[in-house]
C-alpha cells in the first residue's frame, strides 16, 4: 500500500512538470426563476495541471466525437470528484465533461480521466 500511496503523490508533480494549465470548474446548480425560467448556477475553478490530449478518429464512438480532448488530472489536485454537470477551460475555452473515468490503487482514486467537448 505504501507503494500506492507514493504514486498518488508522485502524479501531480509529474503532471506540474510535463501538464498544461486547465481550470476545472465545478457547477452548483441554484434555484429555478419561474419568472424568467432559469436555472441559477454558481463557479467553483480550479487551476491546476494536466494532460490534454485529443481523441484520435479510431476512439469516436457512439458517446466521444471527432474533436473531444482527453483530459488527465491527478485526483490528489481536487477536493471532489468531477461530475458532467462540470466543466473544463482549456485556453479559456470552455468545454463540457462527457465521461469521467478514474484509475485506482488499492481502492483510491490516482487520476481522473474526462472526456470533454467544446
Amino acid at each position: 500500500m505504501a507503494g500506492f500511496a507514493k504514486l498518488k503523490n508522485a502524479i501531480p508533480g509529474v503532471l506540474k512538470a510535463t501538464g498544461s494549465d486547465v481550470t476545472l470548474r465545478f457547477v452548483t446548480i441554484g434555484d429555478y426563476n419561474e419568472t424568467n425560467g432559469t436555472v441559477s448556477e454558481s463557479n467553483t475553478d480550479v487551476t491546476l495541471k494536466a494532460l490534454v490530449d485529443n481523441i484520435s478518429s479510431s476512439e469516436v464512438s457512439g458517446l466521444i466525437n471527432q474533436g473531444d480532448k482527453r483530459v488527465l488530472i491527478a485526483a490528489k489536485d481536487v477536493d471532489t470528484v468531477p461530475t458532467n454537470k462540470d466543466k473544463v477551460l482549456i485556453n479559456n475555452i470552455i468545454h463540457q465533461i462527457i465521461s469521467i473515468d478514474s484509475t485506482e490503487a488499492t481502492g483510491i482514486a490516482v487520476t481522473f480521466t474526462l472526456i470533454v467537448r467544446s
